[in-house]
């Protein structure tokens, strides 16, 4: 475990974990949803890191994580990346993206699939778990941009 790191910045504990990459194996760690597959690499309160594996032309419709501030790190493929209605094409370019609790984001992959890490600070005492499990989109009747001031 790491020392200290309730004191860490998500900006700090991300440099850190691309730099010493520690495992921390969970028994909740395989998940698995429509095409898209994650393993949880890493969690100790109040961050967590998943690897995501998408399955070619596929999409991760838009949503947001209330609870969770993140980067998502592209590691191989070909997916393109979506943030406050912003597209991030081929990411290999700028692999790090920067998203927010109330950022509505999403993905979407073309003949190869692609891959990416979800480096995650959890927010508002709720502790790590499946980030698929703190997931708000337009089927959950939910009205971007309303009364949650999503952006």
């Amino acid at each position: 475990m790491i020392d200290q790191i309730n004191d860490y910045t998500l900006e700090q504990f991300v440099d850190y974990w691309l730099e010493h990459k520690p495992l921390t194996p969970s028994v909740e760690g395989l998940n698995f949803v429509k095409d898209t597959y994650g393993v949880t690499l890493f969690r100790q309160y109040p961050f967590q890191v998943e690897l995501f594996i998408v399955k070619p032309y596929s999409e991760i419709v838009p949503h947001v994580h209330p609870d969770v501030d993140s980067y998502e790190v592209w590691v191989s493929g070909d997916i393109d990346f979506m943030r406050k209605g912003k597209w991030y094409y081929h990411p290999h370019d700028n692999p790090k993206i920067r998203v927010k609790h109330n950022n509505i984001h999403g993905a979407k992959t073309n003949k190869v699939g692609g891959s990416f890490l979800s480096i995650q600070k959890w927010l508002n005492g709720v502790k790590p778990k499946f980030i698929g499990d703190n997931w708000l989109d337009k089927k959950d009747n939910t009205a971007y941009g309303t009364s949650k001031g999503w952006v």
